[in-house]
């Protein structure tokens, strides 16, 4: 591999003296090499930065046009509010109005009903009519982006001239911007874009100032309402938005949409959740994808009415200017990486050499040949990885000839063992033999202790199954409690609660009795009958079996202390008290897991209380 480099890489030749080096000088080597990263960082810190600056200053431009925009809407809705106060500095119009409120009033006084709002015109109304929309035409002119202007008397009643078409809806809007006025007592009441047709079967979007009308006495009189066509704030937005190709909305506080570039929103509450509901400050902006398409949206919210103005901007339109320096940096990178990916693949071959020839060596080792030795020709990194390949070979062997010898010794272990088994049968046929003599002899008594001190050698040494069936548990548990009854009668009584739901539940075997003489020894009450119960419980997927006598207990220290010691990974075998609690624990958690075991309560002078949580897939 040296010669064929140097034949191919003259100049570079000499860097195959480099697997000579420690790892470290290695690594130092690849790592000045490969600028991937460095490069790659650098590229990209640069092209953000210059992409965040033009987006921030576009944020800056646009951000003040939202404000201008918003303060020049606040001058429009201004205007109008001052328009709709015209009626009550006109003499003439609110004596108009009082005349048609005396003259409908005359007319319900009459008929002893409410007028409809449109009554048959009679001479005396058709002259208030003329009086009235005189009036309103003076009105109408006044601001050239008005659409009408209306007047109501008290009834409902009302008054317009033709300006650019009039509404189909008035007598339905009425009882709307009523309601308006009195909610905001008095103030002029601004309502949000709605969609009209006019007489001439038109439709336009509109908004409407509208303000009560009263009278020197300061009691209203009518109704006065100023609508605003929409194509006054698409001259505002227009040019914007040729500028930066994107949307602009106007929002009122109530989140519907006055207007939008696209007329898609417009009257429209803005649903929860949606983008556009973002930007509750004064002014800001944040980045959205709006319509498949990254955007910068800057908004500002009016401080007169409360209206937000939104912007929105496309990134790819920003960025436009940045994309030739993005492709030429992005050209130098992938240049750069090419030239350090073209160093670091001859840098790993001349550095790993010796690796691969230690992972053809692992390989022959894994398929059971151990005759291999790495040869050793440096004193690098790999070097030394080598010399403790050869001595893990070297230890193998000696442990597989450290195996045979035990396995040879295992053998007769074995052995010794099946002969040991003589002893435990030679146990269990004396006892037979006792039991027997002692009933030809009428001693009851000594032969049912003997049977079941059998009983309880054989379930405890002869059995090799790990796990047995709740029932087997519970009966060891009977022959042992009625062991005990023959050394204290009368002194113990043992109750079970009813287990059919569980007796399918397997369980790690000599659980329970190790539990219940833990709590004879230790916790025998010489003045009253120790009562032990054994009760069971679902917890989940898991069964809780729950051990309870009424003995002595424990004092909070004591307690603590058997808690602590079956809790840590080594007991004190001098606690005789907790030796075969912590048994029994280290077994349950050793077969079923960690969060299983024992736990154990206790009041001293009432008793104690075990729970054993078992796992229910041994059923």
């Amino acid at each position: 591999m040296q010669k064929r480099i140097r034949h191919l890489f003259p100049r570079l030749g000499s860097m195959v003296q480099l697997a000579q080096l420690r790892m470290e000088g290695k690594l130092i080597i690849v790592f000045v090499s490969l600028l991937i990263i460095p490069i790659s960082l650098l590229s990209y810190y640069s092209y953000r930065t210059y992409r965040d600056s033009v987006q921030d200053h576009t944020a800056a431009y646009v951000q003040q046009v939202s404000k201008e925009m918003a303060n020049r809407l606040d001058e429009y809705i201004q205007d109008m509010e001052k328009l709709s106060t015209i009626p009550a500095y006109v003499e003439e119009i609110k004596e108009n109005l009082e005349l048609s409120n005396r003259y409908y009033e005359s007319l319900r006084d009459e008929s002893a009903k409410i007028p409809s709002p449109s009554p048959s015109i009679t001479p005396s109304s058709l002259d208030i009519r003329q009086r009235i929309e005189s009036s309103i035409n003076f009105l109408n002119n006044i601001k050239e982006d008005t659409t009408s202007v209306y007047l109501f008397d008290q009834y409902g009643n009302a008054y317009y001239r033709y300006k650019s078409g009039v509404r189909q809806d008035i007598d339905k809007r009425y009882a709307v911007w009523k309601r308006a006025v009195e909610r905001d007592k008095g103030l002029p009441a601004l309502i949000p874009t709605e969609e009209v047709i006019n007489n001439t079967n038109r439709r336009n979007y509109l908004f409407s100032v509208v303000r009560e009308v009263f009278n020197n006495a300061y009691e209203p009189i009518g109704l006065v309402v100023v609508d605003a066509n929409m194509a006054s704030f698409e001259r505002l937005v227009k040019d914007m938005d040729a500028v930066t190709r994107g949307k602009t909305f106007i929002i009122n506080n109530e989140d519907i949409v006055i207007y939008d570039s696209d007329r898609a929103f417009m009257t429209r509450k803005i649903e929860e959740g949606h983008w556009l509901q973002r930007g509750r400050e004064s002014q800001g902006s944040f980045l959205e994808q709006v319509e498949g398409r990254d955007s910068l949206v800057v908004y500002s919210i009016s401080e007169r009415s409360g209206w937000r103005v939104v912007i929105t901007v496309p990134l790819d339109q920003l960025t436009q200017g940045v994309e030739r320096t993005r492709e030429f940096t992005l050209f130098a990178t992938l240049l750069t990486i090419g030239l350090a990916l073209a160093i670091s693949i001859f840098l790993s071959f001349a550095l790993t050499r010796s690796l691969r020839k230690l992972v053809v060596l692992m390989k022959s080792v894994q398929q059971g040949n151990l005759d291999v030795r790495f040869p050793v020709t440096s004193q690098d990194e790999a070097g030394r990885l080598g010399n403790q390949f050869n001595r893990m070979i070297d230890r193998i062997r000696h442990l597989i000839e450290e195996n045979t010898r035990i396995g040879e010794r295992k053998k007769e272990a074995e052995l010794h063992a099946l002969q040991s088994q003589i002893n435990p049968h030679f146990i269990y046929n004396t006892l037979e033999s006792i039991r027997m003599t002692a009933e030809f002899n009428d001693d009851d008594e000594v032969a049912d202790m003997t049977e079941i001190l059998g009983k309880l050698l054989r379930y405890s040494i002869t059995d090799k199954k790990e796990f047995v069936q709740m029932e087997d548990e519970l009966e060891h548990l009977r022959n042992y409690m009625k062991l005990q009854e023959f050394r204290y009668p009368g002194r113990f009584q043992l109750t079970i609660e009813p287990y059919e739901k569980f007796e399918t539940l397997r369980m790690l075997k000599l659980t329970v009795q190790p539990i219940v003489e833990n709590a004879i020894l230790h916790g025998m009450n010489p003045s009253r009958k120790m009562i032990v119960s054994v009760s069971f419980a679902k917890s989940g997927e898991d069964v809780v079996m729950v051990i309870q006598d009424n003995g002595t207990g424990m004092n909070p220290e004591t307690l603590e202390k058997l808690r602590r010691t079956l809790s840590s990974a080594e007991g004190s075998p001098k606690d005789k008290r907790s030796i075969g609690l912590r048994n029994v624990n280290e077994r349950l958690k050793l077969y079923y897991g960690g969060s299983y075991g024992l736990e154990v309560y206790s009041v001293e002078g009432k008793g104690t209380e075990v729970h054993v949580r078992l796992h229910r897939s041994t059923e």
